[in-house]
């Protein structure tokens, strides 16, 4: 029986096969992370990597991705997300439609960057960072991690871990616990 979450969707028709807290992995099965919400993402990963998972890529044919860009396992890059040169992306991180990485960027594991966003040269990004859509982060910034940028942030300065900020330049709204 697929959960009520798929009713929305009359069209498909995919086989349950249980939840992710119980799913044993079987040696053929390969797998691909599509849960936004960084934490949920780590926790998930690594249970299952604890059973023998192993995750693939999924890079879209029109992604442009320049010299020395080293992908970890489970990375998924949407339509045309562009990375430059002397890239980092850390396991598990997805980067949606249109994202663009500068160079000598570092992007953490199991991150969730939305659509549109512009990701500057030297900038280095924890893990488990939420990106919202048509954020930027300028040059040379860190940020923290479990961090979220909000959509349309422009990252000015470095960001300390575990906080959400927003705005343009962004600030500091909610310091999480």
């Amino acid at each position: 029986e697929p959960p009520e979450a798929l009713d929305a969707f009359p069209g498909i028709s995919l086989p349950v096969i249980g939840a992710p807290s119980s799913y044993e992995p079987a040696s053929s099965d390969v797998f691909i992370c599509a849960i936004g919400q960084p934490g949920v993402r780590a926790g998930i990963r690594q249970r299952m990597e604890a059973l023998g998972a192993a995750f693939v890529r999924l890079i879209h044919d029109s992604c442009i991705i320049g010299d020395r860009v080293d992908l970890a396992e489970g990375v998924v890059l949407c339509p045309r997300v562009v990375l430059t040169c002397d890239i980092a992306v850390g396991a598990n991180t997805a980067i949606n439609i249109a994202t663009a990485v500068g160079h000598d960027a570092v992007i953490g594991a199991d991150c969730q960057i939305s659509s549109f966003c512009d990701i500057t040269g030297h900038v280095q990004i924890g893990n488990q960072v939420f990106l919202g859509s048509r954020a930027s982060i300028l040059p040379r910034n860190r940020i923290g991690e479990k961090t979220i940028i909000g959509a349309g942030s422009v990252v000015i300065r470095d960001v300390e871990p575990g906080v959400s900020v927003f705005g343009n330049p962004a600030k500091v709204l909610v310091r999480h616990s």
